[in-house]
């Protein structure tokens, strides 16, 4: 029975028919199409959880800070900016013909400040609609980001902490695997050589290397991404254009209305 293509969210996954399928069906169906790593891929699920504790208790809980979700104590941190998608960027009234536009070109093509505290909202100009971030790290950036944080560690093999609420995760693999809890979310772990990051279905929470000499984390709901490192690592990063990255810290906040520069008055509205 073929079952070309399927929707994903929070309930999992759905094929995309008119036809009825038997519970067997189904099942093997959704075992062909959900996400779960392949023994060629190097990614494997981890059930000792150890290599993960670190994390949490460095994280300041509902703070709605940078180190709520980026972990303290490191030298240094940065905010890398998912690019936008340069279909939905205009230039002269027509559409740019870019696969990516950067944050920063976004605010200075429309004079506001570029800055480690900017949102979407303000930096577009009077009545501009608001374009849409891509959700995970470009492939351009990564491919930028790799050699920079590899050269920043002695550890070829690393960790990825995955949301549980990915709704193309085979829950046949997962589910009976254990999680990290933390205060907002939970996650499986994974581990692997660092590249296999792109191999992953969605970028994840976290990633490190063994020595813990940097640490890059996200959020489902966040347009962007913190790395944490040496002063020398985050220089780096801070130094290659396509990463669009801004110097920033634990206590810088991280929230809607952080703004404050292109929007001193707290005028401008923002998205929910």
């Amino acid at each position: 029975m073929a079952v070309p293509s399927f929707e994903s969210g929070w309930r999992g996954i759905v094929p995309l028919t008119s036809g009825a399928m038997s519970s067997q069906e189904y099942e093997a169906w959704y075992d062909a199409h959900a996400w779960s790593p392949a023994p060629a891929s190097g990614l494997t699920i981890k059930s000792d959880l150890d290599p993960a504790a670190w994390i949490e208790p460095r994280l300041r809980a509902r703070s709605y800070r940078v180190g709520m979700s980026a972990p303290q104590g490191f030298e240094a941190y940065a905010r890398i900016f998912f690019p936008f998608t340069g279909e939905e960027i205009e230039a002269d009234g027509a559409a740019s013909g870019r696969e990516y536009v950067t944050w920063t070109e976004t605010a200075q093509g429309n004079g506001r400040v570029a800055h480690a505290l900017m949102e979407r909202e303000t930096i577009l100009a009077p009545g501009q609609e608001a374009p849409r971030p891509v959700d995970d790290l470009a492939g351009e950036q990564f491919d930028a980001l790799l050699p920079v944080l590899t050269r920043h560690t002695t550890s070829a093999h690393g960790w990825f902490l995955l949301w549980d609420g990915f709704g193309n995760l085979n829950q046949h693999v997962f589910e009976p695997q254990p999680k990290v809890r933390h205060p907002m979310r939970n996650f499986y772990l994974l581990g692997g050589a660092l590249d296999t990051y792109r191999r992953l279905p969605h970028d994840p929470n976290y990633w490190w290397p063994d020595d813990q000499a940097w640490c890059l984390c996200t959020d489902t709901d966040f347009y962007w991404a913190y790395i944490a490192g040496s002063a020398a690592c985050i220089r780096e990063v801070l130094s290659v254009p396509q990463l669009d990255a801004y110097e920033t810290n634990p206590q810088y906040p991280a929230h809607s209305g952080m703004d404050t520069v292109n929007d001193p008055h707290g005028t401008i509205p923002r998205m929910p």
